[in-house]
């Protein structure tokens, strides 16, 4: 039998992001993530 998840558990939001990852994202999400790191609330790993 499978095992409940707990309700209360949350994914983490991402703040860290690779070059790559960035690559894959669409237009509107892209624009978001590099807004956020241009005003430092997230970084860009290398």
């Amino acid at each position: 039998m499978a095992k409940k998840r707990r309700s209360g558990y949350k994914i983490p939001h991402k703040t860290c992001w690779h070059l790559y990852s960035l690559q894959n994202l669409n237009s509107e999400k892209f624009i978001k993530v590099v807004n956020k790191i241009l005003r430092q609330e997230w970084q860009v790993i290398k």
